[in-house]
């Protein structure tokens, strides 16, 4: 996405400061998938050969952000409603019914 259709430039400066001091509901915002939460770039990318995974093209910081494959909702690494699972790393959805604490049942 660009400053553009993110709402501009200043938006972009909104959205970093809110996520940057309170995270929590970064998943529930579409624009934070292309605004780095360590440097404020919109210069974020798909980190090749790994799935969900993105990378800020500016600072090299890397984040997961995909859809649940349960109930479709967006689950992103860096808000802390989606800690990762212990067994495998993947992020748990606010769902839960991927059962990730007790069963690492996903592919």
């Amino acid at each position: 996405m660009t400053a553009e259709e993110i709402g501009g430039r200043e938006r972009v400066r909104q959205l970093f400061a809110h996520y940057r001091k309170e995270r929590d509901g970064i998943r529930n915002s579409p624009e934070m998938g292309s605004i780095c939460l360590i440097c404020g770039s919109i210069h974020v990318v798909p980190k090749g050969g790994v799935r969900y995974q993105f990378i800020c093209r500016d600072c090299g910081f890397a984040f997961f952000r995909y859809d649940c494959d349960v109930c479709g909702n967006t689950v992103d690494g860096r808000d802390p409603l989606n800690p990762g699972c212990a067994g495998c790393g993947r992020r748990i959805c606010t769902c839960g019914a991927c059962d990730c604490p007790t069963v690492c049942n996903h592919t």
